[in-house]
């Protein structure tokens, strides 16, 4: 993350440059619309402060954007005595600069004008960054409010898809003991990969890592349900995949989890899982597939129904519009699909 001053966003980039631009524009037209009494005029006085506003802006970023890189202040007073001194020293050379080469005279030939005219200019600068601060601090404040109270939510959410085929896995790991005490050891180091997965703090993880604890609880359930209950079919293309993307944690192992538990699980002949995931360029595409499960167990619908709605407001909260997730039912098959942007 890029080191800012204070509550100073991170101005070092093309887009805030742009916005950066596009305000001094603005303020320039204010300024000559004010002062201008004839077209003319106002073209003239808009070239001028647009000149100035211009390049005092640019060199301020520029001058923030270096301190950024070396120096953290450690208060936001600090932080406001920094940015304001900055302004105020490019704006003081510029106007120096703006009475030899625009106005053609000397210091000494301006005489009582001068003080004004460096008052005026301070005046403005000082006035106009601390409107712009204080902005960017109620701005600050309610990002940050924003951000705590969509983590607190999310952490919600997160807890709620802890996976609930725990017991079942430890009736089935001590049934393996005295069995196979070897299949018994590795299930339960899959167990213990995927609870530690599900108690990570981390926003993001790879997409190779999801698709590990999603291949370990897969082989826990192969061992409850049988593979004769349970056949899973991967679609997907392992030399084209960016398995290094980072992406949300637990994404595409609840909805596994939830394909077997409301799909798979209640039919006595078990059925096919489909996972599908494929590089879309700009996104990734995932889609899990089961068979419908018999009439009778329609009492899982409606937990069917909260993990996915959880799922969605999950993803809602991660990439906002950017992502999407999509159910598709048919008379034979029930199929979950979403895509998230590369990051």
């Amino acid at each position: 993350m890029s080191k800012t001053l204070g509550y100073l966003p991170n101005i070092c980039g093309s887009q805030p440059l742009l916005r950066i631009v596009a305000a001094a524009l603005f303020l320039a037209i204010i300024l000559a619309l004010a002062a201008a009494d004839d077209v003319h005029e106002f073209l003239v006085k808009l070239g001028l402060n647009a000149l100035f506003i211009l390049w005092v802006s640019l060199a301020s970023v520029l001058v923030l954007c270096l301190i950024q890189r070396f120096y953290t202040p450690a208060s936001n007073k600090i932080a406001t005595a920094i940015i304001t001194g900055v302004v105020l020293v490019f704006t003081l050379f510029a106007s120096v600069i703006g009475l030899f080469l625009i106005k053609n005279h000397s210091l000494d030939e301006l005489g009582g004008g001068v003080a004004l005219y460096f008052l005026k200019n301070i005046v403005i600068s000082v006035v106009l960054s601390l409107v712009v601060l204080r902005y960017l601090y109620v701005q600050g404040q309610w990002e940050a409010s924003v951000e705590a109270d969509s983590h607190a939510k999310y952490e919600a959410l997160q807890s709620r898809m802890r996976p609930h085929f725990l017991f079942n896995s430890l009736n089935t790991v001590a049934h393996l003991v005295h069995k196979d005490p070897v299949q018994a050891e590795e299930a339960i180091l899959d167990l213990a990969d995927i609870m530690r997965t599900t108690l990570d703090r981390r926003n993001r993880i790879s997409l190779q890592e999801e698709l590990d604890v999603t291949m370990r609880y897969l082989r826990m359930e192969g061992l409850r349900l049988g593979k004769r209950r349970l056949t899973v079919v991967w679609d997907m293309d392992r030399n084209t995949l960016p398995f290094d993307m980072q992406i949300l944690p637990l994404i595409l192992q609840p909805l596994v989890e939830n394909a077997i538990y409301h799909g798979i699980q209640p039919r006595k002949e078990g059925g096919t899982l489909g996972i599908s995931l494929y590089d879309a360029g700009s996104h990734l595409a995932v889609s899990v597939t089961n068979p419908l499960s018999p009439s009778g167990a329609s009492s899982h619908q409606k937990g069917n129904h909260i993990a996915q709605e959880n799922m969605q407001k999950r993803l809602h909260l991660a990439y906002g519009d950017r992502a999407n997730l999509q159910i598709q039912k048919t008379p034979q098959q029930y199929r979950v699909s979403f895509s998230i942007p590369k990051e």
